[in-house]
């Protein structure tokens, strides 16, 4: 039985925090956010709202190494089964530093007098686990912290000098129809003949993505050796990119996958609470929605681990094989700001690209609406062979703008204007793409194209064509941008980027006779499906006020890239390097 909180009974709980006892039985969370459970907390302590409410973490890391990638043959785990071991899927609080505080406030009872503590409503229970402390000096021991089942009954003694108590998840929101975060805790005491109850209301923390605002610490790549010479002369580049930008920790290499292209198959997310101390924060690894994809079985294999945990998309449609469309390379996150219709973003929001009417994965989307604060924003990205929204935008730090940041955009006008000033200097014979390596250590290049110069590809009608579909649907994007982030328009920055369709030079990717889908979509009738025609600087790594571009491969003209120039140009405009 749920009792409102009467004005007598909050009088009573005052009086109780002062006198050691109160008049009703009292359990009470950190409601008001402070890091805290005490008589503050009372207020409202029954109902949870987005400005009050206490807060408790998914506590799904791996902190003690248990969870197997293999099972005892040595055998692959199924998906589903590298996913489920963690810290909360038994009975032991492993990790208590990731359990939020609970107390029940001492409450006189006859000898005979009981007490259980349980979780409602059903499909909470089951997803959030209630620990007793059994030696407070010890809260950092699991072996100080019992189970507490809801039918385990407290006797009169610990009812009278109060209960210490945590709580965690055993998993976040996944499908808020099914679970929507929120659990009522009740306090449920026996005296005599009289029932008395009291309960509070929780929630578990959301799972967030990192926008471009918050502080890089490691960056993650993919493992090469010599048979992989592109990779690993990437990683040398890569490498040389993180000390110049101050980053002390060297990268983080993935070691189970050949699968080059982590951006894609992991996006690192994160969820708190409030502590004592500050924010208390378990890192959640989000694993793309691409069940086929083996590369994504490292969130589980290498990075679960002490203070990190991963989610696995599972179930619903569109996520079975490879699609492209849920590679998280077709997820970004807008950092905080207060759009123009006024609803506040204070921990960013995702944008996510549409191929035309095909949306992504259910399992993926039913997740990131559920966590609330960033409901994603979908974009067009149906136009691009891959179809990822870092093709052509992003967002990064500004010391030009109020909002601390800005939109930059791909841009084919600014991009074939360096190649019309180029071809009007007198260099229209020059190379439009001055990388001299072999095709085979290219992506997407062929021989014909490298021999292409500056004055053929202008004078190409197709190629022409293709830039101006591309920047009809860019433009498209940017407006609908601009329509929902209060930002100037002469605040964004135009990165020159070029494409090409699949008949330039480009390659995609063949439908496997293997029963698997495409990885990519079919041409639509009347519509292009394009590529960069050259690595694309705007899909490059922000990390504070500097930036990793891929190298663009313009036209070189006494020495200097010409694509490379314009690039640090519209960077510059940002204060970054």
């Amino acid at each position: 039985m749920l009792l409102p909180s009467k004005p007598a009974v909050l009088a009573a709980l005052h009086l109780g925090a002062t006198l050691g006892t109160c008049q009703s039985p009292v359990i009470l969370a950190d409601t008001n956010r402070d890091g805290i459970v005490n008589s503050e907390d009372a207020d409202g302590r029954a109902f949870w709202t987005s400005s009050r409410g206490a807060i408790f973490l998914p506590n799904v890391g791996d902190s003690s190494n248990r969870c197997p990638n293999v099972d005892l043959q040595g055998n692959p785990l199924s998906n589903h089964e590298l996913a489920s071991c963690n810290d909360a899927s038994g009975h032991l609080l492993l990790e208590p530093k990731f359990a939020a505080p609970l107390k029940t406030l001492p409450f006189e009872v006859a000898d005979g007098g009981f007490a259980h503590i349980y979780a409602t409503p059903d499909g909470a229970s089951s997803r959030v686990r209630i620990f007793l402390n059994d030696f407070p000096e010890r809260a950092n021991e699991t072996s100080a912290w019992r189970f507490v089942d809801p039918e385990f009954s407290f006797n009169a003694s610990q009812i009278r000098a109060g209960i210490t108590l945590g709580i965690d998840g055993r998993e976040f929101v996944k499908n808020s129809a099914i679970w929507d975060g929120k659990v009522t805790v009740h306090f449920d005491v026996y005296d005599n003949s009289t029932t008395y109850s009291d309960a509070v209301r929780l929630k578990v923390a959301p799972v967030l993505t990192h926008h471009h605002l918050q502080s890089v610490t490691t960056l993650l790549s993919t493992a090469a050796n010599a048979s992989d010479p592109v990779q690993l002369e990437f990683l040398r580049q890569l490498d040389a990119g993180r000390e110049a930008a101050g980053l002390a920790a060297p990268l983080y290499l993935f070691n189970q996958s050949s699968d080059i292209w982590a951006q894609d198959f992991i996006e690192p997310a994160y969820a708190s609470m409030p502590g004592r101390d500050g924010p208390v924060s378990i890192r959640i690894m989000l694993r793309s929605a691409q069940s086929t994809r083996t590369g994504g079985r490292q969130v589980f294999e290498q990075l679960r681990g002490e203070g990190v945990g991963g989610f696995q998309p599972e179930g619903g449609r569109r996520g079975f094989g490879h699609l492209e469309i849920n590679s998280f390379g077709n997820l970004e996150t807008i950092p905080p700001y207060v759009s123009k219709s006024g609803i506040k973003y204070p921990v960013g929001r995702i944008i996510q690209g549409k191929h035309f009417e095909k949306l992504p994965a259910e399992a993926m989307t039913n997740f990131l609406n559920g966590q609330e604060l960033q409901k994603p924003l979908l974009l067009e990205t149906g136009w691009l062979l891959i179809g990822h929204v870092d093709e052509f935008v992003q967002f990064v730090p500004s010391n030009k703008t109020a909002l601390g940041f800005t939109i930059a955009i791909a841009d084919t006008t600014s991009a074939l204007d360096v190649l019309r000033n180029a071809s009007a200097a007198g260099h229209g014979n020059v190379r439009a793409v001055s990388f001299n390596g072999s095709v085979e250590t290219a992506f997407s290049v062929g021989e014909e194209e490298l021999a292409t110069t500056v004055d053929q590809l202008l004078a190409n009608a197709t190629f022409r064509e293709v830039n101006a579909y591309a920047q009809r649907h860019i433009d498209a994007n940017l407006e609908l941008l601009l329509a929902e982030i209060p930002l100037a328009r002469e605040d964004v920055i135009r990165v020159p980027v070029l494409f090409k369709d699949l008949n330039m030079g480009g390659g995609g990717f063949s439908r496997a006779d293997d029963g698997l889908p495409s990885h990519t979509d079919e041409v639509m009738r009347d519509e292009w499906l394009v590529a960069s025609f050259s690595p694309a600087a705007i899909n490059g790594i922000v990390i504070g006020q500097h930036y990793l571009s891929p190298k663009p491969w313009g036209p070189v003209v006494g020495g200097v890239d010409l694509f490379e120039e314009a690039v640090r140009s519209a960077y510059g405009r940002a204060g970054m390097d």
